[in-house]
């Protein structure tokens, strides 16, 4: 499924997999404030229609403003209300970083 923002030429591709139980989706492209409106539909969409934990891959994606790293805690604490727990996967360092930053990953100090 690609994302295409209305009105612009930025497109990100998303990919839902359901899994036994959950689901994945893969995020490939730039998260930004072009591309949060669609997505923001979808991950409430999933969050709210299905069970099960959500992994969320983000491999290929790119964390590109503020607007995208509001989505994700939206959509964890989304969630956490619904009993359902979230995922972040494949984080790149800076991505990764952000999501620390924000509570999202356990720090470093907490793997210990």
């Amino acid at each position: 499924m690609t994302v295409q923002p209305t009105g612009r030429t930025a497109a990100i591709d998303v990919t839902v997999t359901t899994l036994a139980p959950g689901q994945r989706v893969v995020i490939d492209g730039r998260i930004d404030i072009h591309t949060v409106p669609d997505l923001r539909q979808l991950l409430r969409r999933i969050v709210d229609d299905s069970r099960g934990p959500l992994v969320i891959d983000l491999t290929d994606a790119v964390i590109g403003d503020a607007t995208a790293l509001g989505l994700l805690v939206e959509s964890h604490r989304r969630c956490r209300r619904a009993g359902r727990h979230m995922v972040f996967e494949n984080a790149c360092d800076r991505a990764e970083r952000l999501l620390r930053a924000v509570r999202l990953l356990p720090t470093p100090a907490a793997l210990d």
